[in-house]
C-alpha cells in the first residue's frame, strides 16, 4: 500500500486543496448572506476531505492496505487500459467484464483485483473520473471524490433544511459531523457510494414530486444513482426506492380532503405501492446479477452472508444473533436481535479496538438519545409520524436496513461501515422527535 504515495502526493495534495478552498469560500461569502446554513459549507467539506485523509493515512500506515487500495489500484488498470484499446475502455467503464476483456490487461495496465466481483468492480470504474481528476494519486483521488460527491450531500442537507427549517444545526451535525459517518464515509470504499447514492435518491423524489422543479434533471439523477446503488449494494437501492415509493404515497394521500375517500382509498393505495415495489424488485435481477432479484433469494443471501461471516478467523471482532433460516417467518424472530444490533452494537463493553470503543462511544450516545425520546414522547411518536410523512419514510428506512445488516453481518467491523448509511437519517429522526417534545412542552407552559 505504501508504494501507492509519493512524494508528488504532497504536491497534488496542496495545489487540490487550495483550488476546492478558495471555490468554497466564494460559494459560502457568496450565499452566506441569504442562507445562514450556508455557515456549514467550507467547514463541512473540508471535515470530510481530511476525514478522507485521515482514512487514507489509516489504511497505508495502519493497516497496509485492504480494499480500499484494490478499488484504486482497478481504476489504475481502468485507466492505462484507454492508452492501450480504447473500445475495451468504453466497455469496462460500462460494466462489460467478459473474459476477452479480462485477457487485455498486461503488465502495462496492471491486472485487477476485483474483476470477477461485480458490486466491488463497479466501484473501480465508478472512480476512474475522480482518479484522472486526482492526476493519478492515492491521496488526490480520495481528496477529488470528496470534493465532488459532497455536491449530492449538500443538495441533501438544503431539502432537509428546506422541510425542516429550523432544526439546520441539528440536521448539519446528523450528516456532517458524526464522526463514524465522518472516517468509513469518506474512504475510497464502498460506503461512500452507498451513502451518497441514498441521499440523492431522496433529493430527487423531492424535487420531482414535491417542489415539481427541474423533473428532467432529477429524473436523470435519479436513474444515474439508482444504477450506482444497484451496481455496488442493490439492498440499499430496494430499501431506499421502497421507503420514497410509501413517502410519496403518503404524501399525496393526505392532500385528499375527503375522509371517506381516504380511509377507502388506503388499503388500495398500499397494495398498489407494495405490487409496484415487487414488480420492480422482479425486474431487477440482471442488474443485480441475481443475487438479489427477488425476496426469496435476498432471503437465501442473507442466511449465507451470516453463516460466512461468523467463522472463527473474524475472533472477539465477531457476535452473533442466532442462526434462522431462509424464510420470512425465520428471519422475523430475529428482528429484535438484528435491530438491536443494526443500530447500537457494537456495545461499549464490546470494543476491542480503539476504533471500536469510539465507535461504542457514538453508539451509547445514541441509545440514550432514543430512550429519551421513547420515554419523553410515548404515543406522541406515533401521532408526530402521522403527521409527517417524509419523517415516518425516514424511519422505515432506519428500520429495514437496520434490520437488514444486523441480520446479514456479523463481524462489528463491517457493521460500522455498513451502518453509516442510516445513522444520518437515524439522528435526524431522533433530533425531529426531540424538538416536537420541547415544542409540545412550550406549548403546555404558556397555557
Amino acid at each position: 500500500m505504501r508504494e501507492l504515495v509519493s512524494g508528488t502526493d504532497l504536491l497534488v495534495m496542496l495545489v487540490l486543496l487550495t483550488i476546492i478552498f478558495c471555490y468554497a469560500r466564494k460559494i459560502q461569502d457568496d450565499r452566506i448572506e441569504t442562507y445562514e446554513y450556508y455557515s456549514h459549507f467550507t467547514r463541512a467539506l473540508f471535515l470530510r476531505i481530511f476525514s478522507g485523509l485521515l482514512f487514507a493515512c489509516v489504511y497505508i500506515f495502519y493497516y497496509d492496505g485492504g480494499d480500499t487500495q484494490y478499488y484504486f489500484t482497478g481504476s489504475r488498470c481502468i485507466v492505462r487500459m484507454a492508452e492501450k484499446n480504447i473500445s475495451a475502455f468504453v466497455q469496462l467503464m460500462f460494466g462489460v467484464r467478459t473474459p476477452e476483456l479480462r485477457s487485455l490487461f498486461d503488465g502495462t495496465t496492471g491486472w485487477p483485483t476485483y474483476f470477477k466481483d461485480a458490486n466491488s468492480w463497479a466501484v473501480c470504474r465508478f472512480s476512474v473520473p475522480f482518479y484522472i481528476l486526482g492526476f493519478g494519486s492515492y491521496i488526490g483521488t480520495t481528496i477529488v471524490m470528496n470534493a465532488l460527491l459532497f455536491i449530492p450531500i449538500w443538495r441533501f442537507y438544503k431539502m432537509m433544511v428546506r422541510i425542516y427549517p429550523h432544526m439546520s444545526k441539528n440536521i448539519a451535525i446528523a450528516l456532517f459531523y458524526i464522526p463514524s459517518v465522518c472516517f468509513w464515509g469518506s474512504g475510497l470504499l464502498k460506503d461512500i457510494w452507498c451513502m451518497v447514492g441514498v441521499f440523492a435518491i431522496y433529493t430527487s423524489c423531492y424535487m420531482i414530486f414535491k417542489r415539481e422543479r427541474f423533473v428532467w434533471g432529477n429524473i436523470f439523477r435519479f436513474l444515474f444513482w439508482a444504477y450506482v446503488l444497484t451496481s455496488i449494494r442493490p439492498y440499499a437501492f430496494y430499501t431506499v426506492f421502497a421507503t420514497c415509493i410509501a413517502w410519496i404515497g403518503l404524501m399525496k394521500f393526505r392532500h385528499i380532503e375527503n375522509k371517506f375517500i381516504r380511509v377507502a382509498f388506503f388499503p388500495m393505495m398500499m397494495i398498489g405501492l407494495f405490487a409496484v415495489f415487487l414488480v420492480f424488485l422482479d425486474n431487477m435481477g440482471d442488474l443485480a446479477e441475481g443475487k438479489y432479484a427477488s425476496v426469496g433469494s435476498m432471503m437465501e443471501q442473507a442466511v449465507i452472508i451470516q453463516d460466512d461471516l461468523k467463522r472463527d478467523y473474524y475472533g472477539d471482532n465477531s457476535f452473533d444473533i442466532g442462526t434462522f433460516d431462509a424464510s420470512l417467518s425465520g428471519m422475523l424472530k430475529k428482528l429484535p436481535q438484528a435491530l438491536s444490533a443494526g443500530l447500537y452494537r457494537p456495545f461499549l463493553w464490546e470494543a476491542r479496538t480503539p476504533f471500536m470503543l469510539l465507535s461504542g462511544l457514538e453508539n451509547l450516545a445514541i441509545l440514550l438519545l432514543t430512550l429519551y425520546v421513547v420515554i419523553k414522547m410515548r404515543m406522541r411518536v406515533i401521532r408526530t409520524f402521522k403527521e409527517d410523512p417524509f419523517l415516518m419514510s425516514l424511519c422505515f428506512f432506519v428500520l429495514i436496513f437496520g434490520f437488514f445488516i444486523g441480520l446479514t453481518i456479523a463481524n462489528f467491523g463491517a457493521l460500522v461501515r455498513y451502518r453509516i448509511i442510516l445513522l444520518p437519517f437515524f439522528m435526524i429522526v431522533l433530533f425531529r422527535l426531540s424538538e416536537v417534545y420541547r415544542k409540545t412542552r412550550e406549548e403546555e407552559e404558556d397555557e
